[in-house]
């Protein structure tokens, strides 16, 4: 007996498609779920497989023309020779099939947009998800001001190397601002400040590893303690500049005597300006 296969529905609010091609001819043996003829919408373009096995025995809507849903494509007889009811209500059934599956690829080849946006959420949520696992600095509070030490940056995870570090000791930092990138085999991170403050310190430099809970930097409310120190020395130095000179006048009579010279003329002009 013969078979008609009719266009599926290839999508919501479809109702009609036009056959671009047909991938079999008149006399042809087609198997079950075998490419049949290709079928364009004003959404979605795809290949109607056939429901059912047997010879092609007449072809219904040309290349090029339209054609509704559930309109009659073609005839296909039926080669293997069972003609039962039985076997009748198979290809029915696989005719649905058929049906149901080139309805999900239109719905597929409908939001390729869609698949994206998920695959780039998914990727996005893996993102944000390795950076929320990282806890905040803890500041434990001494005399200097408060000692930032590395945080926990996940399960199993020891130690971290300080990638960059984003303030300088003298800068200001606020809280929750970002103080250093940290690199661990599992996630990088930056670590945001507990506290506001000043950067007094910087106790492990970049590119070398610390341990969790180790110090990384003191913040205080000020400059830092031995800031005083260093600014003796410039005080030193332009003394012993300034002793140097005035050994080196000693050392020349010339500059001794334009030096006279040049009191002796400044008193002089001094006594002028005080005349009426």
């Amino acid at each position: 007996m013969s078979e008609t296969v009719n266009l599926p529905a290839l999508g919501e609010s479809v109702t009609e498609g036009t056959v671009t091609r047909w991938l079999k001819q008149v006399g042809d043996e087609v198997a079950v779920d075998e490419p049949l003829v290709e079928v364009s919408t004003d959404k979605v373009d795809t290949e109607i497989p056939s429901p059912v096995a047997g010879v092609i025995e007449e072809i219904l809507v040309e290349e090029d023309e339209d054609v509704e849903v559930g309109a009659p494509l073609v005839v296909i007889g039926d080669g293997s020779g069972s003609g039962s009811g039985g076997g009748s209500g198979q290809d029915e059934a696989a005719a649905d099939t058929s049906a149901e599956e080139a309805e999900d690829a239109a719905a597929e080849a409908e939001t390729p947009e869609a698949t994206d946006e998920a695959a780039e959420q998914k990727s996005s949520g893996q993102e944000s998800s390795g950076q929320e696992q990282a806890p905040q600095a803890e500041a434990q509070q001494t005399g200097e001001g408060s000692e930032i030490t590395l945080p926990a940056l996940g399960e199993s995870v020891t130690e971290g190397t300080v990638t960059r570090w984003l303030k300088q000791v003298g800068d200001e930092v606020a809280v929750d601002e970002p103080l250093l990138e940290v690199s661990t085999d599992k996630v990088d991170t930056e670590v945001p400040s507990p506290v506001a403050g000043t950067l007094l310190e910087i106790r492990v430099q970049e590119d070398e590893d610390a341990e969790v809970g180790q110090v990384l930097a003191v913040i205080g409310s000020g400059s830092a303690p031995s800031g005083d120190k260093p600014a003796e020395k410039p005080a030193a130095d332009t003394s012993a500049e300034e002793a140097e000179d005035a050994a080196a006048e000693a050392e020349t009579p010339e500059a001794t005597d334009e030096a006279a010279e040049q009191k002796s003329s400044g008193q002089e002009s001094s006594g002028q300006e005080q005349a009426p």
